[in-house]
């Protein structure tokens, strides 16, 4: 089964592949954004804790995101292929990381990091609605709802994310280019590092993920 993690700044569709990888290669999807969504409505005290950075474009601290994480993979399919997004967001968390795959007895096979510019992410995510029901996103551009306002799975009225606007979206890509060019420069010497422009359409991109991982 393979092990793989994406990343990308704010905007770069890393959630939109993935999820079209669990569509079409039965993988299973695991992202912090999710578990830090879903652990906050069901009122885990860690969760609530998390709210209080990530609501405002914040990193959430190591530990607190790795001891929710430790609980949060327990609930997927070990005999599934596993795509974690966005897990690792600076240097220190890369150990951490390998240990919680170390505990469900996992290695990491491939590292794919999305690069996209500034303007083109601010530009993405402004124009990004989100259902708060059943988390799907959906896209002013890319990724239009049948019915508009109203998410085509369960019928929800749409929303946009706080942490969608223009300045909390700068935030998060200074952090993210602050801190992420010692994660490609580790996951380079592992070989595993596969970088992937995220310019393109999503049809583009999804034919070069899937090339890329062999699928």
């Amino acid at each position: 089964m393979k092990t793989v993690l994406f990343h990308g700044p704010s905007g770069s569709g890393k959630d939109t592949q993935v999820e079209l990888l669990k569509e079409k290669y039965d993988f299973e999807s695991i992202a912090t954004g999710d578990m830090f969504r879903t652990m906050y409505k069901q009122a885990d005290l860690e969760a609530i804790k998390a709210y209080n950075y990530w609501s405002k474009g914040q990193w959430v601290p190591n530990e607190l995101v790795y001891s929710m994480l430790n609980k949060w993979v327990a609930q997927f399919d070990r005999e599934k292929n596993w795509a974690f997004v966005s897990v690792v967001r600076e240097q220190g968390q890369i150990q951490m990381f390998d240990k919680t795959l170390e505990s469900v007895e996992r290695k990491l096979d491939h590292f794919i990091y999305f690069t996209l510019s500034e303007e083109a992410a601010i530009e993405r995510m402004s124009l990004r609605w989100i259902c708060p029901n059943c988390d799907s996103t959906y896209h002013e551009k890319f990724k239009i709802e049948k019915v508009k306002g109203y998410c085509d799975k369960c019928g929800t009225k749409l929303v946009q994310r706080e942490d969608d606007q223009p300045d909390r979206i700068r935030n998060r890509i200074r952090e993210n280019n602050r801190t992420i060019e010692p994660i490609l420069n580790t996951y380079r010497a592992r070989g595993i590092l596969i970088e992937i422009d995220a310019t393109p359409s999503i049809e583009e991109i999804h034919k070069e993920v899937v090339l890329k991982l062999g699928l």
